[in-house]
């Protein structure tokens, strides 16, 4: 009986999830976004020459992202600082986040200069990197942000 009840105590605890807790959060994220695989999945449903289209635009948009330096800085405060560094060309934004049912929600709405999605984003923390959870509660693995060793 005893080695049921050890087998129980570890299954649960290799199954159950880790409660996330600010101090995980807290510091500078690097934002990643794996541009042909998003497009790859989302022109699914399109025809030949649209596909063709998007094919060439997808080696132009991700030259552009691999060459900007995209970060969100959280603070304890419950605030971060998004910064976008392209070139010449710099933007940062404070925005707002939180922990909610062990999802990291980010509130980019007050200012729209610069977005790391539409309205309010849930990210889902799997091995060091957070996730973009999508609205159908799928984890979108080509969205995520990593963190900075500093």
């Amino acid at each position: 009986m005893r080695i049921i009840y050890f087998f129980l105590l570890i299954f649960s605890i290799s199954f159950s999830q880790n409660k996330i807790t600010k101090s995980d959060i807290i510091g500078k994220w690097e934002v990643k976004v794996k541009v042909k695989q998003l497009l790859k999945e989302e022109i699914k449903n399109l025809d030949m020459l649209e596909k063709m289209a998007v094919e060439l635009a997808s080696g132009f948009a991700e030259d552009i992202i691999d060459s900007a330096d995209m970060y969100v800085l959280f603070k304890k405060n419950n605030t971060a600082l998004l910064t976008v560094d392209f070139l010449e060309y710099e933007e940062q934004e404070e925005i707002k986040w939180s922990i909610v049912d062990n999802e990291i929600v980010i509130d980019d709405s007050l200012n729209k200069k610069i977005n790391i999605g539409s309205e309010n984003n849930k990210w889902v923390l799997e091995d060091d990197i957070l996730f973009l959870k999508e609205k159908n509660q799928k984890i979108n693995k080509n969205i995520f942000l990593r963190k900075v060793l500093q």
